[in-house]
Order: structure tokens, then sequence, then C-alpha cells
């Protein structure tokens, strides 16, 4: 069995070896409880050779700064891979970890993974993640040595632009600001202290590329999930973020609708879509209840050529268990309330 360098040594996050260099060891070599827990355990084992596989293709092709912060974020995510997964949040010096901590990493190892799968190039533009991670002890937890949540958990990655064009800066200036609405992590993203974190939950939150629709609009794909330690289940939420190259700008509603009836149409309109999809799921009694949610930009999905789609979150038009809804209705339904630029949004050309 073997375990790729770049999870044990750090060298090659480092910069210190290239990438050529990075063969996988002989775990008869092992030592830390971190290794030893790669080396002896399968289902961990692969999960560490797949992110070693991941961070190899991440780092392809980037500049040197994009280069540079990769790998920053990827030696601050080994340190903090292994304090996430212990009982007091702190490296293991001794012993080994349990079949909870097992667990633990090979779901954080993972979630690196899916991080670092935003790293690529599509139609010409370079984009990888940057992020911030923190563990705490969970003071509630950690007399039971029964307890799954010892350690308060909390992840951010939002996606960048690798590229010199004013744009691409303007661009990533605009996902950045999203930060803080998205985790307490948010400053560490510019360099300060972070909010308090909450040392009793477990959050992550992610801003990966949905669809990138010709040259004027990047639509942005937003998904946090919060777990609050012992309860039942957590909660999670989809928004979007649409954003408008040639203005700098995220999209409006005005950008897409115009005239005095768009909102109560579109409101009509997604309600009967949502009755007419879902059914007897949905518990809504009264469509103004859905208003502004319907009316927000961040709920809408434009990927699709036949559909303006409208995304809905837990709890809010069906029980937890039915998930995340939609309701689709027809562009043809909507071109009385479309302005003179929708199909410019649309399509981004």
């Amino acid at each position: 069995m073997t375990v790729r360098i770049v999870l044990i040594t750090g060298a090659l996050l480092l910069g210190l070896i290239g990438p050529a260099s990075a063969a996988s060891f002989d775990c008869s070599k092992a030592t830390t409880p971190f290794e030893v827990a790669i080396c002896g355990n399968d289902e961990l084992s692969l999960a560490d050779e797949r992110l070693s596989r991941t961070y190899q293709t991440a780092i392809g092709g980037l500049s040197e700064a994009a280069l540079d912060t990769l790998r920053t974020d990827q030696r601050e995510w080994l340190s903090y891979a292994q304090s996430a997964c212990t009982v007091d949040a702190e490296p293991l010096s001794a012993g080994s970890y349990d079949e909870k901590g097992v667990a633990c990493l090979i779901e954080v190892f993972g979630q690196r993974s899916h991080v670092l799968e935003a790293s690529r190039m599509i139609d010409g533009r370079r984009y990888y993640p940057i992020s911030e991670q923190a563990a705490l002890p969970d003071p509630y937890e950690a007399e039971n040595p029964d307890s799954w949540w010892r350690v308060a958990r909390h992840e951010l990655a939002l996606l960048q632009l690798d590229e010199a064009a004013p744009y691409a800066e303007d661009f990533n200036a605009f996902v950045r600001s999203q930060a803080d609405r998205l985790s307490d992590l948010a400053g560490a993203m510019d360099g300060s202290e972070p909010d308090a974190l909450d040392n009793a939950s477990d959050t992550t939150a992610s801003v990966t590329l949905h669809e990138q629709a010709g040259d004027k609009r990047i639509s942005l794909e937003v998904n946090t999930y919060w777990y609050g330690h012992g309860a039942a289940h957590g909660t999670g939420g989809t928004n979007y973020l649409h954003y408008l190259v040639d203005e700098g700008r995220g999209l409006e509603a005005s950008d897409l609708f115009t005239g005095k009836r768009w909102q109560s149409a579109l409101l009509r309109l997604v309600a009967d879509a949502l009755r007419s999809e879902h059914g007897d799921n949905l518990f809504l009694d009264n469509d103004e209840d859905i208003a502004d949610t319907v009316t927000d930009p961040a709920r809408w999905d434009l990927s699709d050529d036949y559909y303006f789609i409208v995304q809905f979150n837990p709890y809010e038009v069906a029980s937890y268990a039915y998930g995340y809804p939609t309701a689709r209705v027809s562009w043809d339904d909507l071109a009385p309330y479309l302005s003179e630029n929708a199909d410019t949004i649309r399509y981004g050309f």
C-alpha cells in the first residue's frame, strides 16, 4: 500500500520538488499518526491518492502568482487536516486515530479534492479556488468519548480567475466581496482575523462555476451547509451569483426584466410551475410568501435554453426531506416581460 508524498512531507506543496518527483513512498516508513492512519485504511489511502492526483491537475497551467496562492492554501489545508479529526483540534503526536477520526479524515480529504476540482480552464478562462479552513474543539463534546463531533470544522472556498485582463481583477474582487455573508472565515481571506467561529457546529461554503455564458456572463453556484453538533440533520442552501463582465457587477433584476407587471407575472408563473411540478409535496399556502425569493436574481438559474429556473431551498416550500425544489417557467411565457438586453444576458453575446 502506498501514500502520496505530497501529503506526507508537504515538499511538493512548498515547491521544494517538482511534480516529476511526486511519487508514492513506502508505507513501511510512515511514522506519524497521520501517516499511519493513511497507510492503515484502504478507503483513506484511496482518498489520499485521489487528492494527490487532483492537486497535480489543479496546479497545471497556473501563473506564478496563482500557483503560489494554491500551494500556500494546500500547505495550510494540510495543517488543518491534521487538526480537524482529533479529539482536541490539535495534531496527534502519539497514539492513533480511532474509527471516528479515520472516518472524519476520509470526509475531509474528499472535500478538499472537491474544492481543487474547481481549478480548470473553460473556454480560455483559467479558474482556480482560494480557501480557508479552521478547526476548534467543541467544549460541549469534550467529555463525551462517544461523540462524533469533538471538533468544529469550518471551510470556505471561493473561485478566482487567473488572468491579467482588468475584468479578471474586478471579477475576483466581486467574488471575494461575497465572503462576508457566506462564512465567518471571511476575515482570513483578506489577511485579517476571522470572526468568532462557532465551536459547536460545522460549516462549509463554496463558490464554484455554474455556467460561462459567452464572454459576457459568468454564473457561479453558491452552496452553504450548517450542522449544529448533535442535531438530527444539518441544513443548507443553493444560490447563484451572476457576474456581468462588461458592467463589472452582479446581475440586477432590472437587467433581465422590465415593466411594471413583471414581478406579479413571474410570481404567478412560478407558483403555477411549483404546483404542477411538485403537487402535494408543497406546503405553499400563500403565493406572496415566496415573492421575495422569486424576484431575487440569486435564485435564478439561467443555464437552460428553454426554461427560466427558480431555486428553492429546504423548508421554503416543502419539507426538509424533499430537498431543493425548483420551478421551471418557459422563456416563451416570460417574453412579454423581458428587457431588450435579455438575450445578451441569457446567451452572453
